[in-house]
């Protein structure tokens, strides 16, 4: 591989997580269509790197490319949140129970930072940091299952529920809640107990389903 190609791939990554971040963080508002000329202009980015970007955040439900219509950011979507939440339950159990088996001191203390970092947010109502905060959390957890297709999975459905769960927060103005259950998750993994962290894995996302669909129908 030559140093252009090198250079390209590591640009499009660039954009892809800058872009992502301003989807997830809900700057970038759900059912807005993106140009790519103001993009372009707006943050530098490379033509070749941004439409990279956008068929990568396509296939994770970010975006829709509508042929000859241009980008829209995905809407949020009662439906798709129950769908993902449907399919979050049916995994993240079992996830967390063979995480808990690989789960090192070193991940512990990066979960322990997250809650910290987390309420520290919420003491100044920065609910966009919770949000990026609580994805760290999970995808700690998905990386210690040591299963890589099943961390994928994990990760895409966490992704989806980011700007659900960001708008929850936001409406009440409040994350706390979500940051007693990290804590209670935390605890049972330190105590290494595989069926309480199932079971207050599971709880944590009804929950958040519960929550969610609050907002939805307030």
């Amino acid at each position: 591989m030559n140093l252009i190609q090198t250079s390209s791939i590591r640009e499009s990554d660039r954009v892809e997580k800058e872009l992502r971040e301003k989807i997830l963080s809900l700057e970038i508002e759900p059912g807005m269509a993106i140009s790519e000329a103001s993009l372009l202009k707006r943050y530098n980015w490379g033509r070749t790197p941004l439409r990279e970007a956008f068929q990568r955040l396509a296939e994770q439900s970010l975006l829709q490319i509508i042929p000859h219509h241009g980008v829209v950011v995905t809407p949020l979507s009662v439906f798709e949140f129950v769908e993902v939440m449907e399919a979050m339950a049916m995994v993240i159990g079992p996830a967390a129970s063979l995480a808990c088996k690989h789960l090192s001191d070193e991940d512990l203390i990066l979960l322990e930072n997250t809650i910290t970092q987390s309420e520290y947010a919420a003491s100044t109502l920065d609910f966009v940091t919770i949000a990026a905060q609580d994805y760290e959390f999970h995808r700690v957890l998905a990386l210690a299952t040591g299963n890589r297709f099943l961390c994928r999975h994990l990760l895409h459905l966490h992704q989806v529920a980011t700007r659900f769960n960001l708008a929850s927060w936001k409406r009440d103005s409040n994350a706390e809640f979500s940051l007693k259950e990290h804590f209670r998750i935390l605890e049972a993994l330190r105590h290494h107990d595989e069926a309480n962290v199932r079971t207050v894995m599971l709880d944590h996302i009804e929950n958040a389903r519960q929550r969610v669909m609050g907002t939805f129908q307030s």
